[in-house]
């Protein structure tokens, strides 16, 4: 048999222009499933090595090409095409152009009522449950969830992203659908040396027609002395981004009586949100490696700051009385389409009471009451990484790696806002793609005169409505240390075995408040001194303001009677939450702040059932065998397996709080006051702390094999087990318990003429539960890929990846009886709660193609194609219809209608870029092409599955290079102003209708950069 070390000498003619690592180099980015090993077969070939430098975009895709080739599994990366140039603004965009990968434009999952700048979430092959890494080392962001929100990582921090399919034994457990790793720069990346960069953005929206800047600054420098080679770098990076998006939706769909059952909206909403983001990131890095290559330290410190206000005014239907039950305005009509659908027309109520104030609120066919929102969130992040890793090669044969990490993160964020109430009839014209919206006054609803001259902008007709608060303080750590051992074998089949063990605790708090609406004004009273108008000197602290809605949606989408103005409460008293509380209580007809609620810890704004704790110790062993050999035929193949042992411990601290069935000595008529005793004792309204422990274990084998048909074509199989953690605030361990449908048992005597009876005795007929599941055990899943990869230039690939999931223990939601003890008195409790259920099936294909056509003429020889297509099924996968916030409650989770299919996933996606790269120009126009996806079973407005529709979105960027150091460019986002349109699913037949279209900024990015 052929020597394969000399087999590798004669084919690499081609291989040697690919890109390499040497341990050492792999050591420095700590170990993980591609950095030690992947190149460890060709270590002994480093002086046949040619290193090419081709920068740009065309570098940027050599590089990430001969990273999957290199990989040990299966692995696609992108690649900065210069320090501090990842091909799009933000990471979210850029992982959103590899095979299999899609995120969200919307704010999150559960609330498609808002659009989202750069995004949301990512999900690979259909799946959720992705893990992240910073340089192959846990990272998270502070929630109820358990990875990193991607969008609040500078990209300038990040020298390469790798997605990982499919799985190694060395690799850290919890990504079912993939796992994303962010690489930083490190001084002795590409050779060291000193590198001086800075780069410099202006970036303009045109809807909010606003420009912030951006600024980037990198210093690295290595050295070496008599004691060893050392280097050293900072990094730094400020970025602002501002924008706006309108949404144009259409209500709840109601079966009219009066119509033949043909299905009727409510009304309408629209809104108008506008972004402010911030972030902020800092990393410094210390390297040293001593003459003889036997020590490498790396130390790192990494900080990422994120915040992102908004702000919105938005009207939206406030009107219970008018379900099912609205009327054309006078001398108009319904029109509706073949399928029974509304189609166009004005609708109005007719109501013989809506309050004692008859000028404002009068009884009879009017207008709808709206309510004029202004709402201000702030989400404020911050995600911290120190960590130092230590790796020492004794011999050519042995190498070993220590690996310790601290992540500290935190999250706050306030949500307020304050509603106005206005009446007012709304005309919808859903006949062409876009709703249209007209806004009358309400008197129109009747053929009547408007009320005032100005409507729509006069204080005496809108009155403050209500207010809500929410507010989340979290915050998480996790301290994790790794030894890794390697042993290479000169000869033989298996090429080196490596064995590891890793140890991770996390301490996590969550403190989550519920949205607590209450109402500032009650319009229905009787009692007029109830009532707080815009104009009411009592409410003269509180301001108000008029909103433009000018060129909304970019025009023809909304008219307003009178102007395109509309009365709300004042931004202002959104913002200044606090300072806000005191004029808003003077008025309040039931609303107080988070922190007057009966039951809030001391000096918080919290429930003790609105805390989460949870501490989670995990350990992990594992061993890996890799192995080399050639066939017969001169096919060589390499590959690995193992197997890594992993147990989890979890504690999580909670309280089972008992229904509150006092007694109301106030009210000698109360049911409560004869309620029978076993049942008076159970209901104290006390609470009992809870702590709860659950331990797990299990061990996942993985095998991957990789055959070299040629010197440019090779297949690959994987074969793996995984498993997912549930989020954490799944794990919530906290029992809320309910008593539901009171029986009355009445005597045969009325003592208080009343026309009743005197109750005797009443009892509850059940009781219910909500409540995380500190039990809950991870997501299971044996995953297979098999790939076939043709590399037919430096920079030219063509590959097809077949993979298929097989799945169990999904996290749905689980109803089941418990018993619960409380002063003596057992009562039996339905516990609606996260649980493990189910299993299901992912499967299909991804297509990819990359090549820039050097042969073509000159001029045109600067062409570039990448294309990939993703195709993705599944059979029998639930919904957990879970939410981590509030794990187990019916209001927020759990869809209304059967057989709807799985969040997230999209059946096709597709990416097409066009490059040019010649003349020192540097551009590319890049395309990406999702189709419909579920965004959420039960939206928190709707209560219904809430759809986005196929859509398409076009960015580009062309830089041109001044000289060998200076960069001009100019970066474009959204180039065909794509409207993003959710629709919701209406019946069990799965009928949609359109629930939204929103439209945001395209984006222009000025660009300046400088590499020395």
């Amino acid at each position: 048999m052929v020597n394969i070390a000399q087999h590798k000498k004669n084919r690499n003619v081609f291989r040697q222009k690919r890109f390499k690592y040497s341990l050492v180099a792999s050591a420095l980015l700590g170990i993980t499933s591609t950095s030690i090993n992947a190149q460890e077969s060709e270590a002994d070939d480093e002086t046949l090595v040619e290193v090419i430098d081709v920068k740009g975009t065309r570098g940027a895709l050599i590089n990430a090409q001969n990273m999957r080739r290199e990989a040990e599994t299966l692995l696609d990366a992108l690649s900065a095409s210069d320090i501090g140039a990842l091909p799009d603004t933000s990471i979210l965009e850029a992982i959103s152009r590899v095979p299999g990968v899609s995120i969200g434009r919307f704010a999150a999952p559960n609330d498609p009522d808002h659009f989202g700048t750069e995004g949301s979430g990512v999900v690979i092959r259909g799946l959720t449950q992705v893990r992240s890494e910073f340089n192959g080392r846990d990272t998270f962001t502070a929630n109820s969830g358990r990875s990193l929100s991607f969008e609040d990582i500078p990209p300038e921090l990040i020298g390469s992203v790798e997605v990982f399919k499919n799985h190694t034994a060395d690799m850290v457990e919890g990504g079912i659908a993939g796992t994303v790793n962010l690489v930083t720069k490190k001084p002795f990346d590409n050779g060291g040396g000193r590198k001086i960069s800075v780069a410099a953005n202006l970036t303009y929206g045109d809807f909010i027609e606003e420009t912030e800047p951006s600024l980037f600054a990198l210093y690295s420098d290595t050295f070496e002395n008599d004691a060893g080679r050392f280097g050293w770098l900072l990094n730094v990076s400020t970025s602002k981004l501002q924008g706006q998006s309108d949404g144009a939706q259409v209500g709840i769909y109601d079966a009219h009586a009066a119509f033949d059952n043909q299905l009727v909206p409510r009304s309408t909403r629209f809104t108008r949100k506008k972004d402010d983001r911030e972030r902020e990131g800092f990393a410094a890095v210390l390297q040293y490696e001593n003459l003889d290559n036997t020590v490498a330290v790396t130390a790192e410190f990494i900080r990422s700051d994120a915040a992102l206000a908004w702000t919105e005014n938005a009207v939206e239907w406030a009107d219970d009385n008018i379900i099912g039950s609205t009327m054309p305005a006078a001398g108009t009509s319904y029109e509706f389409g073949d399928n029974g659908f509304f189609q166009n027309g004005y609708l109005t109520g007719n109501e013989g009471w809506r309050g004692a104030d008859s000028e404002r609120q009068p009884g009879g066919q009017y207008g709808i009451l709206h309510a004029m929102v202004g709402r201000f969130r702030n989400d404020e992040s911050t995600v911290q990484d120190i960590n130092l890793n230590v790796e020492y090669t004794p011999t050519d044969q042995l190498a070993f790696n220590f690996d310790l990490q601290r992540v500290e993160a935190d999250t706050q964020i306030l949500d307020f806002q304050v509603q106005g109430g206005n009446y007012l009839v709304p005309r919808l014209d859903l006949r062409s793609d876009i709703p249209s919206i007209e806004l009358r006054n309400p008197g129109f609803a009747s053929g009547s005169d408007s009320p005032s001259q100005n409507y729509f902008t006069d204080p005496r007709y809108t009155f403050w409505r209500s207010a809500m608060d929410h507010l989340s303080d979290n915050e998480g750590e996790q301290t994790s240390i790794r030894f890794d051992s390697k042993y290479i074998f000169e000869s033989g089949f298996i090429t080196s075995l490596s064995a590891g063990v890793r140890y991770a605790e996390r301490d996590q708090t969550t403190r989550e408040s519920t949205f607590n609406w209450g109402n500032l004004t009650t319009p229905w009273s009787g009692d007029t001194s109830t009532n707080f108008w815009f104009d009411d000197e009592r409410t003269g602290a509180l301001e108000t303001e008029v909103v433009s809605f000018d060129n909304f949606a970019r025009g023809g989408v909304l008219n307003i009677e009178g102007g395109q103005n509309l009365l709300f409460p004042a931004l202002s008293v959104a913002r200044d939450y606090r300072g806000s509380i005191p004029d808003l209580k003077a008025i309040s007809g039931g609303w107080r702040p988070l922190n007057e609620r009966d039951g809030v810890i001391p000096g918080t704004d919290f429930l003790p059932g609105e805390i989460n704790t949870t501490i989670e110790e995990s350990t992990a062993f594992y061993v890996k065998a890799n192995f080399e050999g050639e066939l017969d035929n001169g096919v060589v193949y390499t590959g690995n397996f193992g197997a890594r042992y992993v147990e989890l411990e979890n504690e999580t601290v909670g309280a089972i709080v008992f229904p509150d069935n006092r007694p109301h000595p106030e009210d000698p008529n109360a049911l409560d006051n004869f309620l029978i005793s076993d049942q008076a004792a159970f209901g104290d309204n006390s609470s009992v702390d809870l702590v709860s422990q659950s331990t797990y274990d299990t061990i996942l084998p993985s095998f991957n094999l990789k055959v070299e048909l040629s010197d440019t074509f090779l297949i690959r199989f994987g074969l793996s087990e995984a498993i997912a953690l549930p989020q954490l605030g799944l794990l919530r361990n906290r029992f809320v318990i309910s008593s539901r449908e009171q029986i009355v048992e009445r005597g045969d005597v009325d003592s208080d003429g009343d026309g009743q009876n005197d109750v005797i005795s009443t009892r509850y007929r059940r009781y219910e539960a909500n409540a995380g599941n500190p039990n809950l055990q991870p997501m299971e899943a044996i995953n297979t890929d098999l790939t076939f990869e043709w590399y037919f230039a430096e920079d030219g690939s063509l590959t097809t990846s077949l993979f298929y999931k097989d799945l169990e223990n999904y996290f749905i939601t689980g109803s089941n009886p418990q018993e619960f003890t409380n002063n003596g008195s057992t009562q039996v409790v339905e516990v609606m709660q996260s649980t493990n259920g189910d299993s299901g099936r992912i499967h299909g294909f991804e297509l990819a193609y990359q090549q820039y056509f050097k042969n073509l003429p000159e001029g045109f020889d600067g062409l570039g194609l990448q294309l990939n297509y993703t195709y993705v099924d599944e059979k029998g996968s639930p919904n957990s219809d879970l939410s981590p916030d509030s794990p187990g409650n019916p209001l927020t989770s759990g869809s209304q209608f059967t057989g709807v299919p799985l969040e997230g996933l999209s059946q096709h996606t597709f990416n097409s870029t066009l490059l040019y790269q010649k003349y020192g120009i540097d551009a590319r126009l890049a395309y990406n092409w999702r189709s419909q996806y579920l965004l959420t079973t039960r939206d928190v407005i709707t209560q219904l599955p809430i759809f986005s529709k196929e859509a398409g979105f076009l960015d580009g960027s062309i830089y041109y290079d001044v000289n060998e150091n200076i960069q001009v460019g100019l970066q474009m986002t959204n180039l065909l102003d794509t409207e993003s349109v959710t629709r919701m699913q209406v019946n069990q037949a799965g009928d949609l209708a359109t629930r939204g279209v929103f439209v945001s900024d395209r984006r222009f990015a000025l660009v300046l950069r400088g590499n020395f």
